[in-house]
């Protein structure tokens, strides 16, 4: 089959890793963005790299005209009963800005899908409910050309923008990789977050030395990392705990910090596991997250060491007492990892869905 994946950026790598695990099927599969990946990762082939978007006047007009959509959290977000939330332009201005950069890009959008022959697609993934456009008809022309379309949802865009409703009537599938968005969507399909770890060495820990315990906040807020710092200062009175704190780091810098850890704190909130929790399972390394008690239900059997921030340094003390218990566990979360987040096993699913049981999709 011929996939085209777009997306505004390849972010955090989800849509190139379904690209390259539907290559692994036999696919032919392609990624198209608008924009580089704001964490430098490699953007595909077809990156457009399109004007207007991380400028810092683009900044000052989106948190003037929409702020909301720029605020995070640790906590859940609920919708109408049985509705997701939908966007809507802030006001005249933001939708007329929109319809003005609608036009500036869709030359180069419509070049683009010309090039990869898009009549010949089966298959158009759409990511974060996004269409090639604001104000798009492109999508719905494919639509009516028969192409299946499915949309995607990786990240926070569920909780801090909403759907498009124009592009969600088109989708055959939807499915998120955010166990929260299921309660925001009712109906939308839960897929484990397609991840496959860098090569990696990592080190052998010295005999009796200290007992390193990472954690990597991308956002301090978001990860609740002044509630982890004082869990682990708290730990650090009963046992030999070095905190190593991995931040602003190079990625490839990062992974080779983390692989040195013995225990791993990924976030506290109600949002469950992100990639840095992945990452340190996928290294063995025995990993703490908060999970609402949902998600653990969902998740289980789980490598995860469940705490929440009054209980961290109670969780941890075990596993800091006894080295098997951290072998033992960080066997188990690698194992996990490759059962649950292979990529191929994500990629194979989503398209049985689309193709061999459609019926699943609805």
């Amino acid at each position: 089959m011929r996939i085209l994946h777009f997306a505004a950026e390849n972010f955090a790598g989800v849509p190139g890793t379904l690209v390259r695990a539907e290559r692994e099927l036999g696919h032919d599969s392609l990624l198209m963005t608008l924009f580089p990946s704001a964490q430098g990762i490699a953007d595909g082939e077809l990156c457009l790299n399109l004007p207007f978007v991380r400028s810092a006047a683009v900044r000052r007009i989106k948190a003037l005209l929409h702020p909301d959509s720029v605020r995070v959290g640790t906590r859940r977000r609920g919708g109408a009963a049985g509705y997701p939330p939908v966007w809507t332009p802030a006001n005249g201005i933001q939708a007329a800005l929109l319809r003005l950069r609608d036009r500036i890009w869709e030359p180069a959008i419509r070049h683009t899908l010309r090039r990869v022959r898009i009549e010949d697609v089966d298959i158009l993934f759409l990511d974060g409910g996004l269409g090639f456009l604001r104000n798009d008809t492109i999508a719905a022309g494919l639509k009516a050309r028969g192409k299946r379309i499915a949309v995607g949802y990786f990240g926070s865009d569920l909780r801090t923008r909403g759907i498009l409703p124009e592009i969600d009537r088109l989708a055959d599938f939807r499915f998120t990789v955010e166990f929260d968005h299921t309660l925001l969507y009712p109906g939308i399909a839960f897929v484990y977050f397609p991840f496959r770890l860098p090569g990696f060495h990592r080190p052998p820990a010295p005999p009796g030395g200290r007992i390193r315990i990472g954690h990597s906040p991308s956002n301090r807020a978001m990860k609740g990392t002044e509630s982890i710092l004082n869990g682990l200062r708290r730990l650090s009175r009963d046992f030999p705990v070095e905190t190593v704190l991995i931040e602003g780091l190079p990625y490839a810098e990062a992974l080779s910090v983390k692989s040195t850890c013995d225990l791993f704190v990924d976030q506290l909130g109600e949002l469950g596991y992100g990639i840095s929790g992945l990452e340190a399972l996928a290294m063995g390394i025995p990993t703490a997250v908060q999970l609402m008690p949902d998600f653990d239900r969902f998740l289980a059997p789980h490598p995860f060491i469940s705490v929440t921030g009054e209980e961290l340094a109670e969780r941890l003390a075990p596993f800091a007492a006894s080295a098997e218990l951290r072998r033992s566990r960080g066997e188990a979360g690698r194992a996990w990892v490759r059962e649950r987040h292979d990529p191929v096993r994500v990629a194979k699913g989503l398209l049985d869905r689309l193709f061999i049981h459609p019926e699943a999709c609805a």
